[in-house]
Formats: structure tokens, C-alpha cells, sequence
């Protein structure tokens, strides 16, 4: 297995999680780990980390839509009919009527036309699902891989297995995680094998039911991959359209005559003098590579019968291969986030991205710069999202990450032999490949000098030169960079080309660090909470809150982040208080006593977060007590609750008991024992009248 290479599988049901994880390890034998999950049994987005994430369906991709935002390693599989299992539909009389059952409409309906392309057109299929009111009064029910959502009238029940994912999907898969090359031959062979499993049941049924072999021969022809059948004498019993294509010789003229003679190159008889198949063998056929497999077949008394013979073109995978790479998404090429992306509403940032708004409209070249962890890079993205090139490549790279000389061969490519341990045929360098699109260079104040004056040229002449190479290609390719280095003083101290500096000093967006723009920490924090499904005013405790926005967040962003991801790992199933909170924001963010030891300080807190509404739940306790303690009675933690509810906050007795412990220490309201409920105080009233 490849150090930390990772395929994550989403699906729905158990089966179906068994089978198509079966599948995919079967495909990559070990060289990825493959974890599978269930959408529908112990889920946590926290698992959603790999390489690649394959989702079984375009309906599970819509269930688990908020957590896949803004991923690129995502592909929705197609799938197909397992026609291993069609002998099962094969045995029920033509014109049968039964029920298509599966767990959703959109899925039985998508499974009806598969098996309609496939032949079976003589059969009336009713789509058949979950939640449907009128069931319909048939005694025959198809399912693939879900009988346990057939009614229970029905009488006979076909079920065809867990539908598999098809070879278009498998291969793109398997470019992804670039190992394309090296299991094309195992993916056709994977796919031959469902040809030849049908292949035997028609030749082995050729005497017995003609019905039969008519829709046999049909299903075969469905199939991309050649698939022939002679008998124990040689005779051609089975010649289907695709070998009919391949070898341009019409099926009238092959049917009935000795195989061997027409294609002798083919060698269909070496299984039956040999005694024996021959497999996965890697063939050449009038400069076509093609993959052909012999399978031997004999009775139950080990008597000789014939031999079926598949064969598949190799080309048909580098042509699905070159339809993916002209897809900017193969490579990752593509900008995932948009201006609606970005959360915030304090008036620095908003003037930041008013301006970027506008330079996105230009094709100009865009400086960002700001602190570490201020979002440059998802700046960069909207910026792209926004313009023109939307719809080509937006390639990232990392100044700072890499060594002088493969920063160089990477930007700008090289031709074969430039160097010891290039690639054969040479290689397209990112530039190249942003052709038409972005290229987003972060850390820009790393980059080299000497690589500095190739890239001024890049911007001054749109033209490039791989290294070892002695000719100039011309691209088409817009600049974002991005530091959060002072470039004017790098440039003056001669560490960046002053001619480079002012060629892209044009147009600058400055991001503002999060210390500057506290008024948007809440709705950060609201943002990261919803991938683990918690409520921002139901998972910190005020004292928590007032900590984390008075912390100077020198990490930013990023910073901000990775503490709530922190706090939701390690508080499942309550509230943060501030003990929980990482030691050195206990240490450097304001205590909770110095917080809240005076009113102005809790006024300032309120008017930051109580636009948004996120952690107003205090406020509206005291409105609650005013409203009601007026006539000196006071109020029991079950009756605020009530009231709360109706004003559309949803707690337990212990989330309130909580907050009223709180507001008690702040000298706000006054509890009582038994039934004498909770008051407001004057210094209770005295804040909420300034408040409000």
C-alpha cells in the first residue's frame, strides 16, 4: 500500500457498502486503503478524510452536500447491472409485469432504463419505493440488492445484486489516484469477466430455449467488449456486434463456420488442445493492443464443450483517460470557493472584497496580501470563480514549499533528457497546464530570484520555455500571487526584483487580519460548527465566547478553525467552558471574571454578536424575567424554557440552569431555592433597558 493513500466510500445500506467496497479493493489490491461508510449507520463527517472520496449516487451526494462543499476529491460513481446476475431475470417468461423496487424513485427509475437498454423491453417494469402511497397488485418483484423493501404480498422476489460501479467510474478512479497505467489491463479483465460469465450461460443454453438465446445474445450485444463462442468442433456458436465491428467481418459470414479458419491469429482452439484457458494474454492485432481471454468450458463430467473468447481494445481506456484529462477537474485544477464563501460582515473585510469584485472583472494581474491565515488562497479562488476563466484550470502553488529547482521544473515544465530522472516524453509544467485559466502563486516572496526574472517574463510576454527545451510556447494564463511578507522592503534590501515588486504592486487587496474585524468571530465560528451539526448558542458557554473573541488570534483564520475543530472533538455532547479551551487561549484571551466584571464589558459583547443572533440566549432571559417578574413572582427553569421555545430557542432545564448561574455571578438576576423561581435584579433591568 502507498504511504497515506486513501479512498473513502459513501453509500447507503449495508449491502451495498459490502459490495461496492468489495469491488474497489478488489480493483486496487491493496495499493489504497479503502474505508467504506454508511450515510445511513454511525456517519460522522469527521471520517471524511482521503485521497479520493467516491460517492455511491448522485442522491447520497445531495444528502451529504453540506460536508463535501468545497471539495475537489470528490466523484459521484455510475453504476451499472452486474450482468453476472441477469440469468436470475432471464428465467421469468416474456411479457412479464413485475415491480422495479429500490430505495428511491430516481434510483428504480434509473435502474428500469438501464435493464431496457440492455434488452429486456418485452418486460413491464413499475417503479416501485419507500413512501409510495398506491403500491401496485403484482406478484413479481425485481430489486437490485434491496429485498428487504419489497411489500410483503409480492410473491417471488428476483433480486440482482447490489448494482456495481461501471468502467468509465473505475477509471477515473484510477487516474485519480495515478494508478491508471498500471491496472489497465486488470480493469478490462475485470469487466471481460461479466461477458464471460454470460457467454458460458448462452452456449451452455444454445440447445435448449430459444427465447432464451435470443436475449442472451441481445445482453451480449449491449456489451463494449468482443465476446465469441465456438463449440467442441470448433464451429462458430456466438459472435456478437462488437466483435462483429472490430474485425469488420459480418456476423452471417462467421455464425456457423469454423473459427479458426477466419481468425486464425485469434487461436480459439488453444483452450481445447491444450486443455486448458488462457487468460488476461496482452495481444496485438493490426496495431490495435487488445486484452483477449480463452475460457475453456466443459461439463459435469469434465468433458470438453467449447470455448468462449472475450476480448477488449486497451485504446478504450486511454480514450475515457484523455476525456478525463481534458477535464480540469481530473487534476484538481479547479478554484472551489466563491465570494459567498468568504463569512464576515465588518466593514474591513467588506471593503477588501468590494475591491477584489471589481479586479475579478478585469483580466489583470492581483496581489493579496495580509497576515498567515487570513483566507489569501480562498481569496484567489473567488477571485477566479468570479471572472471569466471560471470554467478553466485554477492551478495552486506553493512558493515556499518547494526546493529551488523543483519549484522551476514544476512551474515551467522540461523536455526529455533535460536532467537525470526525467520523465520520458517530458512534462507540461503548471504554467502549461493553466493555459486559458489561473495560476495562483502563494508564499510569492520565496520564490527564487532567478526564477523572479522568469517569471516578470511571463507576465510581460505571455510566453514560456521549458527548461532543456529551444523553443518558446505562448500561453494565455492570468497571475494571482499572494505573501504575507512587506515586498516593498524585500525588494529594497535587494531580496525580490524591485522590477517584479511593481509589476505586481498594480493591484493589491490587502486582507485584514481577524484581530482587526472581531465582529465576524461569531459567524466564523457559526460556519466551522456546521460540518460536526452543532448549534453556535448551544455549544460555548458565555465565558468560552467572551475568551475566544477577545484571544488576539495571531493564526487568524486558520487559527480560529482549527480551535473550534478542536472543541468539537473533544466537547461531544456539551457545552465549552472555559477550561476546555486550548491552554494558550486560557492564558492569553481574557478570563471569564474580567469579561463580565462590569457592565460595559458585556454590553460590548452583546452588541458584537447580537446582530447575528447566535448567542443571544442571556438577553433573552432577562427580557423574559422583566416581562414577567412584574408582579414579584419568580419564574421556574421549566417555564423558561417554554417561553424560550416560543421565541425560537430550543433548551433543556440544564442549558438553562447554566446560563441563569451565569447571569447570577454577573449580579443580573437572582435565583431562588425551591419554587421561588428566578428574578431579575435592578442591575438586570438596568442593563437590559441600556441594551435594548
Amino acid at each position: 500500500m502507498q504511504p497515506g493513500r486513501s479512498l473513502v466510500l459513501i453509500a447507503k445500506g449495508e449491502q451495498n457498502r459490502q459490495a461496492l467496497s468489495g469491488q474497489l479493493n478488489d480493483l486496487l489490491r491493496g495499493r489504497v486503503q479503502v474505508r467504506s461508510l454508511c450515510v445511513d449507520k454511525d456517519f460522522s463527517p469527521s471520517l471524511l478524510e482521503g485521497d479520493l472520496i467516491v460517492v455511491a449516487s448522485e442522491p447520497i451526494r445531495r444528502d451529504v452536500e453540506r460536508y463535501l462543499a468545497g471539495r475537489t476529491n470528490v466523484i459521484v460513481a455510475r453504476r451499472t447491472i452486474d450482468l453476472r446476475n441477469l440469468h436470475l431475470l432471464l428465467r421469468l417468461p416474456p411479457h412479464t409485469k413485475a415491480m422495479l423496487v429500490n430505495d428511491r424513485k430516481e434510483t428504480a427509475e434509473e435502474v428500469i432504463s438501464l435493464l431496457y437498454g440492455m434488452g429486456f423491453t418485452d418486460f413491464w417494469f413499475i417503479p416501485v419505493y419507500p413512501d409510495l402511497e398506491n403500491i401496485p397488485r403484482v406478484d413479481i418483484a425485481v430489486t437490485p440488492g434491496e429485498p428487504h423493501l419489497v411489500p410483503s404480498h409480492v410473491k417471488k422476489i428476483v433480486d440482482l445484486g447490489c448494482r456495481i460501479i461501471d468502467v468509465t467510474t473505475l477509471t477515473e478512479i484510477l487516474l485519480r489516484l495515478d494508478l491508471l497505467d498500471e491496472k489497465a489491463h486488470l480493469l478490462s479483465a475485470r469487466f471481460l469477466n461479466q461477458a464471460i460469465e454470460i457467454s458460458k450461460k448462452l452456449v451452455q443454453s444454445l440447445k435448449d430455449n430459444q427465447d432464451l438465446n435470443q436475449l442472451l445474445a441481445t445482453v451480449l450485444n449491449k456489451v463494449n467488449d468482443g465476446v465469441l463462442a465456438i463449440d467442441a468442433t470448433g464451429k462458430t456458436l456466438l459472435y456478437n456486434q462488437a466483435a462483429e465491428k472490430f474485425f469488420k467481418i459480418p456476423a452471417r459470414q462467421v455464425v456457423g463456420q469454423r473459427l479458426q479458419d477466419l481468425l486464425p491469429w485469434l487461436a480459439p482452439e488453444r483452450p481445447l488442445q491444450q486443455d486448458k484457458s488462457d487468460e488476461n494474454s496482452s495481444e496485438l492485432y493490426r496495431e490495435h493492443k487488445i486484452l483477449v481471454n480463452r475460457i475453456l468450458l466443459k461439463d459435469g463430467n469434465d468433458h470438453k464443450q467449447g470455448v468462449v473468447i472475450t476480448f477488449s481494445e486497451l485504446g478504450a481506456l486511454q480514450k475515457i483517460e484523455r476525456q478525463l484529462k481534458n477535464n480540469p477537474h481530473h487534476a484538481g485544477f479547479v478554484a472551489k470557493y466563491t465570494f459567498n464563501d468568504i463569512q464576515g460582515k465588518s466593514p474591513a473585510l467588506q471593503e477588501c472584497l468590494e475591491k477584489a469584485r471589481y479586479f475579478a472583472a478585469t483580466d489583470l494581474t492581483v496581489l493579496i496580501t495580509g497576515p498567515t491565515g487570513t483566507g489569501k488562497e480562498l481569496l484567489a479562488h473567488a477571485i477566479h470563480n468570479a471572472s471569466s476563466r471560471c470554467l478553466k484550470p485554477f492551478v495552486a502553488v506553493n512558493c515556499a514549499a518547494l526546493p529551488k529547482d523543483l519549484l522551476e521544473s514544476e512551474l515551467f515544465g522540461y523536455e526529455e533528457g533535460a536532467f537525470t530522472g526525467a520523465r520520458r516524453g517530458g512534462k507540461a509544467g503548471l504554467l502549461e497546464q493553466a493555459n486559458g485559466g489561473t495560476i495562483f502563486l502563494d508564499e510569492i516572496g520565496d520564490m527564487p530570484l532567478a526564477l523572479q526574472a522568469k517569471l516578470l517574463r511571463v507576465l510581460e510576454e505571455r510566453e514560456i520555455m521549458r527548461i532543456g527545451a529551444e523553443r518558446v510556447i505562448t500561453i494565455d494564463v492570468r497571475v494571482i500571487a499572494a505573501t504575507n511578507q512587506n515586498l516593498r522592503e524585500l525588494a529594497a534590501n535587494g531580496s525580490f526584483r524591485q522590477d517584479l515588486y511593481y509589476r505586481l504592486n498594480t493591484f493589491t487587496v490587502e486582507l485584514p487580519a481577524l484581530q482587526e474585524r472581531p465582529e465576524d468571530i461569531p459567524l466564523l465560528i457559526a460556519h466551522f460548527l456546521k460540518k460536526w451539526g452543532r448549534e453556535p448558542e448551544q455549544f460555548l458557554t458565555p465565558g468560552a465566547l467572551a475568551t475566544l473573541l477577545r484571544y488576539p488570534w495571531p493564526g487568524n483564520i486558520r487559527e480560529l478553525r482549527n480551535v473550534v475543530d478542536y472543541l468539537a472533538t473533544v466537547c461531544r455532547g456539551r457545552q465549552v467552558e472555559i477550561h476546555d479551551l486550548p491552554p494558550d487561549l486560557q492564558q492569553k484571551g481574557t478570563s471569564e471574571d474580567k469579561a463580565f466584571s462590569d457592565v460595559p464589558a458585556w454590553m460590548d459583547l452583546v452588541d458584537i454578536i447580537g446582530e447575528d443572533k447566535k448567542f443571544n440566549s442571556e438577553l433573552a432571559i432577562l427580557q423574559i424575567l422583566s416581562h414577567l417578574n412584574g408582579d414579584g413572582q419568580g419564574l421556574g427553569r421549566q417555564q423558561l424554557v417554554q417561553k424560550l421555545a416560543e421565541r425560537g430557542l430550543r433548551f433543556t432545564e440544564d442549558m438553562v440552569r447554566t446560563r441563569l448561574k451565569y447571569l447570577a455571578g454577573r449580579g443580573l438576576v437572582q435565583t431562588g431555592r425551591g419554587r421561588q423561581g428566578t428574578r431579575i435584579t435592578a442591575r438586570g433591568r438596568e442593563v437590559l433597558a441600556k441594551l435594548c
